[in-house]
């Protein structure tokens, strides 16, 4: 799960520089990946918060047993989302 974030935020990194480069504007990595590695990062906490009040597999209305994926699975996989995006506006402001 960790390897299918990371992919995607490598992905979404290239897209952005593709976008930046083709525009010439390459503040767009700092906005856009920066806001894009600040999302992850909430969404990872609330789900790592979520499973810390919730459990594994409940919700508030009832405990599904059958949950395919858990949250901390969820919260790391949006970690991992995040480490790409916050790396390339990290290099922006550090370059420029």
């Amino acid at each position: 799960m960790i390897k299918k974030g990371f992919i995607a935020g490598i992905v979404t990194v290239r897209i952005v520089l593709a976008l930046a480069a083709f525009t010439e504007k390459w503040s767009y990595l700092y906005f856009v990946s920066g806001t894009m590695g600040a999302v992850s990062l909430v969404l990872a906490l609330a789900y790592l918060i979520d499973s810390i009040v919730l459990g594994s597999t409940g919700t508030f209305f009832s405990a599904k047993k059958t949950r395919k994926v858990s949250r901390v699975e969820d919260a790391k996989r949006f970690g991992a989302i995040a480490v790409p995006n916050i790396l390339a506006a990290l290099i922006y402001v550090a370059a420029g």
